[in-house]
């Protein structure tokens, strides 16, 4: 447990092992006051709190998600699993109110936010207890804090006009390069393969992670995107280099069987290879867009990213308007202004330097002083 008790009390939420390492190294190297709970080690049910309980959560929407990620991965989610699902998370729900009612938080810390344990845990707060989220940075060598949200949920403001207003900061700190760092792929081995002259790069994301289930509302997945790549090398003439994702579990063999001399994958290339000497990259809403404006790519999204900025980014809701903007590429009106100030933006104000598996003292004080801050923050009803 920290030390200064001022300021206010933090749980922190754990739901994994490295999650539970981190949140213990930022209560015991820090003046944070608080606690670390992990969701196995919760408290006896309130059963008394029944009632309010149920009120507050909205049941179907988790039971929703649960399933669709169930079906993404081919298991059952059928009637009795549904019903052992509104048990357990009824259950849990009752264990949770029972934590807060027992420790009354000012502030609770959570990774992600999106399991359905966390969203129990968010749903069950008082409203004036504040929220904190942790992610792996949007650049390299960063961590992502935020009071609000992590990736479509963030704080980072939407509008061109912002970043138009902040430009003017960016003679004091310029924008330093930046390496990206190689993601290991889940199979050793793979050959890189020779790259078409001019192409249009593709990187999949996997199929059950919320950013493709929750925010690709008209690519539903890997399958879908691969159909989209052909159509492009149909349109434009143009290769579609496509590159699975590192962590993915899936294996596609029906794509790679309708891959010709211009629509392959590239699963054994490097990445920052397969950005910069692409004419331009496609995603639906991959850490990998922002990577592609670091490295001066124009971008095109498919899903609801953060970054679908109007002159940061071209965007397409829909077959007919990606259509329409790969025909008229390279026109997109982008604006590398626009870019430098976003990216400026990001590495100065938003993600918190240094990477939480290998956090340094100055990077716990870091963060500790940020969730301060939120602290100290009144709520704006």
């Amino acid at each position: 447990m920290g030390g200064s008790r001022d300021m206010g009390k933090v749980l922190f939420f754990s739901l994994a092992k490295h999650q539970t390492r981190y949140f213990d190294r930022l209560l015991a190297e820090t003046s944070l006051h608080g606690l670390l709970v992990e969701s196995g080690r919760l408290p006896f049910p309130a059963l008394s709190r029944i009632l309010a309980v149920v009120a507050q959560v909205d049941w179907a929407k988790l039971v929703t998600e649960k399933c669709q990620e169930r079906r993404v991965k081919k298991k059952y989610q059928g009637l009795f699993y549904r019903l052992l699902l509104r048990a357990e998370l009824l259950l849990m729900g009752l264990r949770i109110q029972a934590l807060l009612d027992r420790e009354k938080p000012d502030l609770v810390a959570v990774w992600n936010g999106s399991a359905r344990h966390c969203q129990l845990l968010l749903a069950l707060l008082q409203p004036d207890c504040k929220t904190v989220f942790f992610e792996n940075g949007l650049l390299p060598n960063t961590t992502t804090f935020d009071a609000r949200g992590v990736n479509y949920n963030n704080a980072v403001p939407r509008t061109a006009a912002f970043y138009y207003g902040y430009a003017e900061q960016l003679a004091a700190a310029p924008i330093v390069p930046i390496k990206l760092v190689p993601r290991k792929p889940r199979i050793d081995g793979l050959e890189p393969v020779a790259l078409p002259l001019h192409f249009v790069f593709i990187p999949f994301q996997d199929d059950r992670d919320t950013q493709v289930r929750l925010f690709s509302p008209w690519v539903s997945n890997m399958q879908e995107l691969f159909a989209l790549g052909e159509r492009i090398a149909a349109e434009t003439g143009l290769a579609v280099v496509f590159k699975e994702h590192p962590s993915s579990r899936e294996s596609y063999p029906e794509l790679h069987a309708r891959c010709n001399d211009r629509v392959l994958f590239a699963n054994g290339n490097n990445t920052q290879e397969l950005i910069e000497r692409s004419l331009y990259v496609v995603t639906l809403n991959s850490t990998v867009g922002i990577e592609s404006l670091l490295l001066g790519k124009p971008v095109m999204t498919l899903g609801n990213a953060f970054f679908n900025i109007e002159g940061l980014v071209a965007h397409a809701d829909s077959l007919s308007e990606l259509v329409g903007l790969v025909r008229t590429y390279p026109n997109w009106r982008l604006s590398d202004e626009l870019r430098s100030s976003f990216l400026h933006y990001l590495q100065h104000q938003y993600c918190v330097p240094g990477h939480w598996q290998t956090a340094t003292a100055e990077h716990l004080q870091d963060v500790a002083a940020r969730i301060e801050q939120v602290l100290l923050t009144t709520t704006v009803e």
